[in-house]
């Protein structure tokens, strides 16, 4: 049996099993999930939502429409690069993040 339990919160809704949290929202036409345990529990996972959804509004200029999303995918793949890596938090700083990714060279794009 699976146990399960859903929050809602301002960022998104949060859902917990055992020992692993699943924080997750909905930006347009996409949903975003964030899935972590031990050292990533749902405060810090939401601070992860908060950032990679920041980050794709600014990639798109606006909430994404699915050809949006499908439009900017390399841009966004990039961005989401310099958020986690190796799936650890890496940077969750928008100019930064911005700034890393214009370094990445055109032929990446």
């Amino acid at each position: 049996m699976i146990l399960a339990v859903l929050f809602a919160n301002s960022e998104g809704n949060i859902l917990v099993e055992q020992s692993v949290y699943i924080v997750y929202t909905v930006l347009g036409d996409v949903n975003v999930y964030v899935v972590g345990k031990d050292g990533y529990d749902e405060l810090a996972l939401a601070e992860v939502i908060f950032v990679i959804t920041s980050a794709v509004k600014d990639v798109c200029g606006k909430l994404p429409t699915e050809r949006l999303f499908l439009d900017k995918y390399r841009r966004i793949c990039l961005t989401l690069d310099e958020i986690i890596w190796k799936g650890y938090l890496e940077n969750t700083d928008k100019d930064r993040i911005r700034r890393l990714v214009r370094l990445k060279p055109p032929t990446e794009f």
